[in-house]
């Protein structure tokens, strides 16, 4: 790993975001040796550009693109570099899940309760705190909780006589007592890296607001087109501040998705699927930029991460849009906005106790929690093996929106703004058979002078 690479994680783990030109400030003020200072400087501002550097040498980073009235700050924090599957054998998923440990254990040092945590291979009798990643989650007859936790050193059986639920693939602190006759540790605690309560004032001068919505489907006879096209006139005609239409997913219906899909289709080909979609967002007036990913309808792979739409659907498209994968991670006027179509939900509600598609709020914020937005290798979401795992929540977000599952949510935790966009689609019969009951055409509006989320029926 190259200098500029460790410096850039060390500030991840201390969720400070920088423009790259401060990466190289840093470096000309001494590297590693000067990062200790800068970060307890600037730890509190959460994003931190050449300007804020005070009377320091500057360098002039644009963000943001004016054109007239039109007003646009937007910044993509994790490019798309990476998302090639280039293998696929047992050595690249060993790295993804090693790259995985790395990053959850850097926020899990940061947390009090684990000074002075060991690594496995060194424990002694008594009192330990390690740090590592979950296997062999088992549940005892009584209710207790036996798993195994794993670092690059070692591994160790755990017991746990309190813990409500464990999933298999997370990454932990376990504060306990090892016995060396049983080889096991008797776990007192388990610390999740969890987020910061969030205290700083994010509110922007500029009456701007940003629109959320999810799941189109455009293409299903399903598809709700006359809520779809009031929502389309209100963005020209009474839509006052918006500047942003953000959409996570599900663009289109797409084809041979679901078991017998194609007698739910209005339209059978994919490509004209996109065209009628690319004609309607013709609608949306010009000073609002639209930021769009894929999901898993869409006309990319189905493995997570999913890359952005490809360049011959794309040129169907006119305006002002950006294509992003699924995940994306991008700042507008910085608030920092975590985006993510949502497939892991199934597997959550599922494996996480007393969780339904009634609580899709509680699991965004386990979600968060456990700092992973699919943790669970071997569900219903297949993960692509790369050197770099992008589900990990590498900064905690401002804004968490998913959508996938077609209900509404709303809540605030931590100060996050948590949603889970409505949909656009009426039920069809793979979603009443799969328990899935959509809450379409409500719409999300983020107003970030006010820091305040509305939220609107069409």
């Amino acid at each position: 790993m190259d200098l500029k690479q460790e410096i850039i994680r060390e500030l991840m783990a201390h969720e400070i975001l920088v423009e790259p030109a401060v990466v190289d400030y840093i470096i000309e003020k001494g590297g590693k040796s000067y990062l200790p200072k800068f970060i307890e400087k600037y730890k509190n501002i959460g994003i931190v550009s050449l300007s804020a550097l005070g009377d320091e040498e500057e360098k002039e980073v644009e963000i943001s693109w004016v054109k007239e009235e039109h007003i646009w700050d937007f910044k993509v924090l994790v490019e798309e570099e990476g998302f090639t599957i280039t293998g696929g054998k047992a050595d690249d998923f060993r790295n993804l899940f090693v790259d995985r440990y790395h990053r959850l254990a850097r926020i899990l040092r940061n947390r009090h309760e684990l000074r002075g945590y060991v690594d496995i291979s060194r424990m002694q009798r008594g009192e330990v705190k390690l740090i590592g990643m979950v296997d062999n989650v088992k549940f005892t007859s009584r209710g207790s909780l036996l798993f195994t936790l794993e670092d690059p050193t070692g591994r160790v059986d755990c017991y746990s006589p309190q813990q409500e639920f464990l999933l298999n693939d997370e990454v932990i602190g376990v504060i306990g007592t090892y016995n060396e006759n049983t080889n096991r540790v008797y776990v007192r605690e388990i610390i999740r890296p969890g987020i910061p309560l969030s205290k700083r004032n994010r509110r922007i001068k500029e009456d701007i607001s940003a629109v959320i919505i999810s799941d189109i489907h455009v293409g299903s006879k399903m598809f709700l087109e006359e809520r779809w096209k009031k929502f389309l006139r209100w963005l020209r005609k009474e839509a006052k501040g918006v500047r942003y239409l953000l959409i996570a997913g599900d663009l289109v219906d797409g084809i041979g998705i679901y078991p017998n899909q194609e007698e739910e289709l209005e339209i059978l080909d994919i490509y004209e699927q996109y065209e009628k979609l690319a004609a309607d967002l013709e609608e949306v007036p010009e000073d609002i930029k639209i930021i769009m990913i894929p999901g898993n309808h869409d006309i990319v792979r189905n493995t997570e991460p999913q890359p952005s739409l490809p360049q011959d659907i794309r040129k169907m498209f006119k305006g002002n849009i950006e294509f992003l994968p699924n995940p994306a991670v991008f700042i507008l006027h910085g608030y920092k906005f975590l985006m993510y179509h949502g497939a892991s939900l199934n597997d959550l509600v599922e494996l996480i106790p007393r969780m339904s598609y009634e609580r899709i709020g509680e699991i965004m914020k386990h979600m968060l929690e456990m700092r992973h937005l699919s943790p669970v290798y071997g569900g219903k979401v297949s993960i692509a093996p790369l050197s770099r795992d992008f589900l990990t929540i590498d900064v905690a977000p401002d804004v968490f929106i998913t959508g996938h599952v077609h209900a509404f949510t709303y809540e605030n935790y931590k100060n996050v703004h948590i949603i889970n966009a409505s949909c656009w689609q009426a039920q069809t019969k793979y979603q009443k058979m799969m328990n899935f009951n959509p809450e379409p055409g409500k719409v999300a509006v983020l107003n970030m002078k006010e820091d305040r989320i509305r939220v609107l029926s069409f």
